[in-house]
Protein backbone atom coordinates (compact mmCIF):
# COMPACT_ATOMS: atom_id res chain seq x y z
CA UNK A 1 0.00 0.00 0.00
CA UNK A 2 3.07 2.34 0.41
CA UNK A 3 4.27 2.34 -2.74
CA UNK A 4 1.18 4.06 -3.85
CA UNK A 5 0.91 6.82 -1.24
CA UNK A 6 1.95 10.72 -1.81
CA UNK A 7 3.44 12.96 0.50
CA UNK A 8 4.44 16.43 -0.23
CA UNK A 9 5.84 19.38 1.08
CA UNK A 10 4.15 23.06 0.12
CA UNK A 11 6.04 25.82 2.08
CA UNK A 12 5.54 24.99 5.88
CA UNK A 13 3.33 21.93 5.29
CA UNK A 14 3.64 18.33 5.33
CA UNK A 15 0.79 16.54 3.09
CA UNK A 16 0.08 13.24 2.70
CA UNK A 17 -2.35 11.93 -0.14
CA UNK A 18 -3.86 8.43 0.19
CA UNK A 19 -3.93 6.33 -2.68
CA UNK A 20 -7.12 7.26 -3.94
CA UNK A 21 -5.69 11.05 -4.32
CA UNK A 22 -5.04 11.37 -7.96
CA UNK A 23 -2.37 13.42 -9.33
CA UNK A 24 -4.91 16.58 -10.78
CA UNK A 25 -6.72 16.23 -7.33
CA UNK A 26 -3.07 16.92 -5.73
CA UNK A 27 -2.24 19.80 -7.76
CA UNK A 28 -5.64 21.16 -6.70
CA UNK A 29 -5.12 20.84 -3.22
CA UNK A 30 -1.48 21.92 -3.19
CA UNK A 31 -2.15 24.89 -4.98
CA UNK A 32 -4.87 26.02 -2.95
CA UNK A 33 -2.95 25.32 0.15
CA UNK A 34 0.17 27.22 -1.06
CA UNK A 35 -2.22 30.47 -2.06
CA UNK A 36 -3.84 30.63 1.85
CA UNK A 37 0.08 30.57 2.97
CA UNK A 38 1.18 33.46 0.47
CA UNK A 39 -1.91 35.32 1.41
CA UNK A 40 -1.21 34.78 5.11
CA UNK A 41 2.40 35.52 5.33
CA UNK A 42 1.93 38.32 3.53
CA UNK A 43 -0.86 40.28 5.63
CA UNK A 44 0.97 38.92 8.86
CA UNK A 45 3.99 40.33 7.63
CA UNK A 46 2.74 43.75 7.17
CA UNK A 47 1.11 43.40 10.90
CA UNK A 48 -2.54 43.85 9.39
CA UNK A 49 -3.50 40.77 11.39
CA UNK A 50 -3.47 39.50 14.86
CA UNK A 51 -4.32 36.20 13.99
CA UNK A 52 -2.38 34.84 11.25
CA UNK A 53 -4.13 30.99 12.00
CA UNK A 54 -7.83 33.05 11.37
CA UNK A 55 -6.52 34.57 8.38
CA UNK A 56 -5.74 31.29 6.72
CA UNK A 57 -8.53 29.83 7.64
CA UNK A 58 -10.81 32.86 6.04
CA UNK A 59 -8.85 32.21 2.59
CA UNK A 60 -9.27 28.27 2.37
CA UNK A 61 -12.92 29.12 2.94
CA UNK A 62 -12.90 31.77 0.23
CA UNK A 63 -11.07 29.03 -2.35
CA UNK A 64 -13.70 25.99 -1.03
CA UNK A 65 -12.75 24.59 2.34
CA UNK A 66 -15.58 23.66 4.15
CA UNK A 67 -14.12 24.16 7.89
CA UNK A 68 -15.73 23.72 11.36
CA UNK A 69 -14.61 25.68 14.57
CA UNK A 70 -11.65 23.38 15.89
CA UNK A 71 -12.24 20.75 18.68
CA UNK A 72 -9.73 19.84 20.71
CA UNK A 73 -10.17 15.81 21.40
CA UNK A 74 -10.74 14.75 24.37
CA UNK A 75 -7.91 12.30 25.74
CA UNK A 76 -6.33 12.27 29.29
CA UNK A 77 -3.22 10.09 28.06
CA UNK A 78 -2.28 12.41 25.31
CA UNK A 79 0.15 14.77 27.30
CA UNK A 80 2.06 12.00 28.86
CA UNK A 81 2.88 10.41 25.17
CA UNK A 82 5.84 11.44 22.89
CA UNK A 83 5.58 14.51 21.27
CA UNK A 84 5.19 12.43 17.97
CA UNK A 85 2.67 10.02 19.45
CA UNK A 86 0.29 12.82 21.05
CA UNK A 87 0.51 14.80 17.56
CA UNK A 88 -0.35 11.53 15.52
CA UNK A 89 -3.00 11.05 18.67
CA UNK A 90 -4.84 14.09 18.02
CA UNK A 91 -5.23 13.53 14.21
CA UNK A 92 -6.39 10.09 14.57
CA UNK A 93 -9.02 11.95 16.95
CA UNK A 94 -10.12 14.52 14.51
CA UNK A 95 -10.60 12.12 11.90
CA UNK A 96 -9.83 8.70 12.22
CA UNK A 97 -6.68 5.87 12.91
CA UNK A 98 -5.77 5.90 9.20
CA UNK A 99 -5.34 9.51 9.01
CA UNK A 100 -2.69 9.44 11.80
CA UNK A 101 -1.04 6.43 10.24
CA UNK A 102 -0.75 7.87 6.48
CA UNK A 103 0.93 11.06 8.48
CA UNK A 104 3.70 8.80 10.20
CA UNK A 105 4.59 7.43 6.42
CA UNK A 106 4.58 11.26 5.41
CA UNK A 107 6.76 12.07 8.37
CA UNK A 108 9.22 9.01 7.88
CA UNK A 109 9.20 9.85 4.38
CA UNK A 110 10.25 13.87 4.63
CA UNK A 111 13.56 12.55 6.67
CA UNK A 112 15.21 10.28 4.02
CA UNK A 113 15.18 13.73 1.35
CA UNK A 114 16.99 16.60 2.75
CA UNK A 115 15.81 18.70 0.29
CA UNK A 116 12.30 18.64 0.94
CA UNK A 117 12.92 18.80 4.99
CA UNK A 118 16.04 21.69 4.96
CA UNK A 119 12.96 23.67 2.92
CA UNK A 120 9.86 22.85 5.27
CA UNK A 121 12.10 23.64 8.52
CA UNK A 122 13.12 26.35 6.50
CA UNK A 123 9.38 27.96 5.89
CA UNK A 124 8.35 26.85 9.49
CA UNK A 125 11.13 28.61 11.19
CA UNK A 126 9.97 32.07 9.13
CA UNK A 127 6.20 31.50 10.42
CA UNK A 128 6.85 29.96 13.91
CA UNK A 129 4.54 27.06 13.10
CA UNK A 130 4.33 23.98 10.53
CA UNK A 131 1.60 21.81 9.21
CA UNK A 132 0.63 18.47 8.77
CA UNK A 133 -2.32 17.66 6.49
CA UNK A 134 -3.39 13.69 5.19
CA UNK A 135 -6.14 14.20 2.38
CA UNK A 136 -8.70 11.37 1.20
CA UNK A 137 -11.49 11.64 -1.49
CA UNK A 138 -14.30 11.21 0.31
CA UNK A 139 -16.62 11.46 -3.14
CA UNK A 140 -16.27 12.74 -5.98
CA UNK A 141 -14.70 16.51 -6.27
CA UNK A 142 -14.05 16.44 -2.62
CA UNK A 143 -11.53 15.86 -0.56
CA UNK A 144 -11.38 15.56 3.41
CA UNK A 145 -8.18 16.77 5.20
CA UNK A 146 -7.08 16.86 8.84
CA UNK A 147 -5.49 20.63 9.16
CA UNK A 148 -3.14 20.18 11.83
CA UNK A 149 -1.27 23.04 13.36
CA UNK A 150 1.63 24.12 15.88
CA UNK A 151 2.44 27.04 16.62
CA UNK A 152 6.15 26.78 18.45
CA UNK A 153 8.70 29.08 19.66
CA UNK A 154 11.47 30.13 17.43
CA UNK A 155 14.28 28.35 19.54
CA UNK A 156 11.99 25.09 19.30
CA UNK A 157 12.57 25.15 15.28
CA UNK A 158 16.29 23.86 14.93
CA UNK A 159 17.05 21.53 12.38
CA UNK A 160 14.95 17.83 12.73
CA UNK A 161 12.44 19.77 15.03
CA UNK A 162 9.83 17.46 13.83
CA UNK A 163 11.48 14.39 15.04
CA UNK A 164 12.43 15.90 18.63
CA UNK A 165 10.92 16.13 21.89
CA UNK A 166 9.35 19.74 21.77
CA UNK A 167 6.87 21.96 23.52
CA UNK A 168 4.18 23.44 21.88
CA UNK A 169 3.16 26.92 22.19
CA UNK A 170 -0.68 26.10 20.34
CA UNK A 171 -1.78 23.05 18.45
CA UNK A 172 -5.25 23.01 16.35
CA UNK A 173 -6.38 19.69 14.67
CA UNK A 174 -9.61 19.69 12.34
CA UNK A 175 -11.20 18.27 9.91
CA UNK A 176 -11.64 20.25 6.77
CA UNK A 177 -13.22 19.30 3.59
CA UNK A 178 -12.42 21.07 -0.06
CA UNK A 179 -14.49 21.37 -3.07
CA UNK A 180 -12.15 20.46 -5.62
CA UNK A 181 -14.45 21.15 -8.41
CA UNK A 182 -15.69 24.81 -7.09
CA UNK A 183 -11.90 25.58 -7.11
CA UNK A 184 -11.00 24.42 -10.43
CA UNK A 185 -14.39 26.37 -11.91
CA UNK A 186 -13.65 30.04 -9.82
CA UNK A 187 -10.19 30.46 -9.13
CA UNK A 188 -7.87 27.16 -10.69
CA UNK A 189 -6.13 28.95 -13.80
CA UNK A 190 -5.80 32.31 -12.29
CA UNK A 191 -4.22 30.94 -8.76
CA UNK A 192 -1.99 28.83 -10.98
CA UNK A 193 -0.66 31.83 -12.72
CA UNK A 194 0.04 33.58 -9.76
CA UNK A 195 1.69 30.89 -8.32
CA UNK A 196 3.74 30.28 -11.39
CA UNK A 197 6.82 30.44 -10.02
CA UNK A 198 5.92 29.84 -5.89
CA UNK A 199 5.11 26.45 -7.23
CA UNK A 200 8.50 25.27 -8.57
CA UNK A 201 10.24 27.03 -5.45
CA UNK A 202 8.34 25.40 -2.92
CA UNK A 203 6.69 22.23 -3.86
CA UNK A 204 8.72 18.93 -2.78
CA UNK A 205 7.27 15.91 -3.96
CA UNK A 206 8.30 12.47 -1.49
Amino acid sequence: MTEQLRAAVVGNALMSFFPEVDKDMRERVQTAMLFAQRATREVVDKGQVSDGYDYYRQQLKFLGWDATSPREPFDPDLERRSVREAMLGRIGAAAGPEYSEITRWSIDALGLVQPALFRFEQRSLESTSFQLLPCRVTRPGYVDMVLYHEVLNREELGNGFLYRERTSLRVRAELVRFNARLFEQQFGDKVRQRLLKALEDELYEL
